[in-house]
This record gives structure tokens, sequence and C-alpha cells, in this order.
């Protein structure tokens, strides 16, 4: 069952990484299409900054952060782990799950009341286009909420694993060597 959990969380992270990547192509042609308005007809764009920086940036680094974790692609200290014996690397992936899933869930908790707030009160951002802002606000609760699934999984894999001694999810695999330790 388990596995099953993470194989179609990992099809929904693929899925909102898409649109990340989706939403990153749209800066480059917009900033594209920006500079070549700017500096050959000297006619920027006025709304590109707003659209990128309100919604585009906020939805590339929120939606990309669960997938990111659970391909490893994200920041790891690993120095001391390296040298651990494969339940004490279960330790601190349990640990590091505990931590993340208390940030994240309290991250996506104030998160999903600041954009019902916004929703709400119908707040925009002032300036020549009146952009909502809490669909941009709505990608916290949103990608926060998605990680801490994940880490909720990833501390109960790891648990079972640890408890069980057969390999429930992989452990992470060792920079030094470039293979798991198991």
């Amino acid at each position: 069952m388990l596995d099953n959990l993470l194989r179609s969380l990992g099809f929904i992270e693929k899925a909102v990484s898409t649109l990340a990547a989706m939403f990153m192509f749209a800066i480059m042609m917009i900033v594209f299409g920006d500079v070549v308005m700017r500096y050959a007809f000297n006619r920027p764009f006025s709304w590109a900054y707003d659209l990128i920086s309100l919604y585009l940036m906020a939805g590339v680094f929120f939606l990309i952060l669960s997938d990111a974790y659970a391909s490893h692609a994200h920041v790891s200290v690993d120095i001391l782990q390296q040298k651990f014996p494969p339940a004490m690397i279960r330790v601190t992936e349990i640990v590091t799950c505990v931590v993340g899933i208390a940030v994240f869930s309290l991250i996506a908790y104030l998160g999903f009341l600041r954009t019902v707030e916004s929703f709400e009160a119908s707040d925009v951002m002032a300036g020549g286009i009146p952009w909502p802002m809490w669909p941009s606000i709505g990608f916290v609760p949103f990608g926060a909420g998605l990680i801490t699934l994940r880490l909720s999984l990833h501390l109960i894999a790891h648990a079972v694993s640890l408890a069980t001694g057969r390999t429930v999810i992989a452990l992470p695999a060792s920079h030094a060597a470039g293979e798991t330790f198991e």
C-alpha cells in the first residue's frame, strides 16, 4: 500500500514539476520578448515584471519542492551520514522527516489561512494591472502541503524499514562513493 501511495504521489509530483518547468519556460520567453520589445521598439511589456515576480517565480519554487526532495535534488549535508551504518542513516532520515513535517505543515497551514484571507478580501496587487494575489499566495500551501505528504510517507517507510530490516524505501546515495549503503 505504501508503494502505491509513493507511486501516486510521484505521479502528482511529476505533473506539478512539469507545470513548474512550463512556468520557467514562460519566464524565459517573456523576458526575451520584453528585451526585444524594449531595445528594438522602445516598447517594453508593462506587465512582464509583475507576472513573473508574482505568479511564475512563486510557482517555479513551490511546485518543485516535493519532487526535488523525492529525487534527492535538494541541498543535503551528509558528511557525517556517509560514515554511519544503514540503521543509523535510517534514524537520521526519520529525524529529518519529523523536523521537515513540523516546519512544512506549519507553512502549509498558515499559507492556506493567508490564501483564504486574500481570496475573501479580493486582494490585488497595486499597479497598472490589478493582479489578484490569492493564486500566488496559494502556491505556498500547495507546495508545502505536497512536501509534507512526501515527508510523511518517507517517515513511515524509513520507520518500517528500520523496524523490519526490510528495505521499504532506499537510503539516499552516498555522494562520496556514488552508491547506496544497502
